[in-house]
């Protein structure tokens, strides 16, 4: 018996290190994948850091009204995607390298150009040629990842996707300490940080060598008009998807109007939120074997998120008590949410799309989501700015309708589920 059950624990042991074994045995397999898990840490590190930090920095150094910065934010987003796709099809037909490159030296300068910002045309232009940036920077690292790990791309991205989630991480810890400090001086040189580390990925992507394309292989699909299925799924998922920019929008206005004081907590929670995302995905995504159980994961990840929603019904300063256990129930919430919502949508849109259009299919999905989701700062902004809290209880009403609306479509006139195990 004793023998047996040592046995299970070592084989228990052994499931569990595993995947984390065959991770950093693909990120040092090479001397391309060691130099890219650097530039992948760093870039992400600089990225928790901004993200974390630049809706303050914008409002309360530069002084702009939450409006402006919504809007703004909207308009980078759109830019962000037309670069996106600028980028995938210079990067398949030519090479990803240079267009990288390209993205991240004007990041950095985009990034160092709003330390001059003096007005709003300045500060408008400023956000767009960021967003510019890093949507030329998505589908070109995309592509290096996919040239330089050859054997095995999926397991090289997720593993560098575990890289970026302790990057920013870190990057959020930082954060708190800038905004515990609150000067000017403080969010500088948080801003010129950050641009620096997009000239320090520059000059590691500089030392990679980029295989080319293997013969044969097509660019990448062009979206085209999926089902009403798959369009219905897709547009009401980028609406849910506002959930993305609570935490880096929402939380730190939320956090200056009713507890300055304990600002610097956003940049915890931030790293907390990513640590935990991280470490529950997989578990959120087990036992998922048909449409029925992904959209009925969806709907229940959907309702944690309208949830954590209602935390910003109030200022919760009836005592710090109250407020931490507040605090602490909005990151469950939310964190929660945000991995059972992902589980669903991301086997929906497997399942959703038929086998031989998958590309095209997600082509769609892609641009869709991101042209919806384009609103989530001014949604936000509008649920911040108006009294009440009613914008925040509408926010959670849409958020689990459209759930059950992705759920009744999904399940409708579709293929026969495998039975739910």
């Amino acid at each position: 018996m004793r023998i047996s059950r040592s046995r299970r624990r070592r084989a228990l042991r052994t499931m569990l290190v595993a995947p984390y074994a065959d991770a950093a045995a693909t990120l040092t397999e090479s001397p391309a994948m060691r130099t890219l898990a650097l530039l992948t840490t760093i870039n992400a590190l600089g990225n928790g850091l901004f993200a974390t930090i630049s809706v303050l920095f914008y409002t309360q150094q530069l002084g702009f009204s939450v409006g402006l910065v919504s809007g703004a934010l909207m308009l980078a987003t759109v830019l962000a995607i037309g670069g996106d796709l600028v980028a995938g099809k210079f990067s398949d037909t030519a090479s990803p390298k240079p267009v990288l490159l390209a993205g991240l030296l004007l990041s950095a300068l985009a990034t160092t150009l709003l330390l001059l910002v003096g007005n709003q045309v300045s500060f408008v232009l400023a956000l767009c040629l960021i967003s510019l940036g890093q949507g030329l920077c998505m589908s070109s690292n995309t592509t290096v990842i996919r040239r330089v790990a050859q054997e095995n791309p999926a397991l090289a991205r997720a593993s560098l996707r575990s890289l970026l989630t302790l990057g920013i991480s870190a990057g959020a810890l930082l954060a708190g300490l800038v905004l515990a400090e609150g000067t000017a001086m403080a969010f500088r040189i948080a801003i010129l940080g950050d641009a620096l580390t997009f000239v320090i990925a520059a000059g590691l992507l500089m030392r990679i060598v980029v295989p080319a394309a293997p013969a044969g292989v097509g660019g990448r699909p062009r979206p085209m008009l999926p089902n009403r299925r798959f369009a219905i799924f897709s547009l009401a998922n980028g609406a849910i998807g506002i959930y993305l920019q609570v935490l880096s929008f929402a939380l730190p206005l939320w956090a200056m109007i009713h507890h300055p004081e304990l600002i610097w907590a956003v940049g915890v929670l931030v790293a907390l939120n990513a640590l935990l995302t991280a470490a529950f995905q997989v578990p959120a995504s087990a036992g998922i074997v048909s449409v029925t159980g992904a959209s009925r994961r969806l709907v229940l990840g959907a309702a944690c998120l309208a949830v954590s929603y209602l935390f910003f019904l109030s200022g919760w300063s009836s005592s710090p008590v109250l407020l931490v256990l507040a605090l602490s129930t909005f990151l469950v919430a939310h964190t929660a949410g945000e991995v059972l919502y992902t589980a669903g949508t991301m086997e929906l849109l497997f399942r959703l799309a038929p086998a031989q259009q998958q590309g095209r299919y997600g082509a769609f999905y892609g641009i869709s989501n991101g042209l919806v989701s384009s609103v989530a700062p001014a949604a936000l902004g509008a649920a911040i700015a108006l009294g009440g809290g009613w914008g925040w209880w509408l926010l959670a009403a849409v958020t689990v309708l459209l759930a059950v609306l992705i759920r009744a479509v999904s399940g409708a006139a579709g293929p026969v589920d495998a039975p739910e195990q």
